[in-house]
């Protein structure tokens, strides 16, 4: 993973995350925070942060001896959330272009045509 430098790195391993979890590839047990900071090549206390954060957000939950796993229910909710988000962004990075939202309107609609 490639961390942008105008984004907190938590942030973006918070992101990551949910990604997996929407995406199926993190269905239950959740990284420990060791092995993703491994893998990332991050230091701990920056995942185990974006850990605390998701704790709060209801998205995973910790317990002694077992690990950290996916909350019932968190992927059906991160769906909606992601979605608008990437939409938010999109929209956001079009219009610094100086496109109006009438001119992305006619973009997005015409994508299948």
């Amino acid at each position: 993973m490639e961390f942008d430098k105008s984004r907190p790195i938590y942030l973006q391993i918070k992101r990551e995350v949910k990604e997996r979890i929407v995406r199926g590839e993190i269905k239950e047990e959740v990284p420990t925070v060791r092995s993703l900071a491994m893998e990332l090549g991050v230091n701990p206390n920056t995942v185990a942060k974006a850990y605390r954060e998701m704790e709060r957000e209801d998205i995973i939950g910790s317990w002694v001896g077992r690990g950290t796993w996916v909350k019932d229910g968190a992927r059906e909710r991160l769906c909606p959330d992601m979605i608008k988000e990437i939409v938010d962004e999109f929209i956001h990075r079009l219009v610094s272009l100086g496109l109006s939202l009438d001119e992305i309107k006619k973009l997005v609609e015409g994508v299948n045509d």
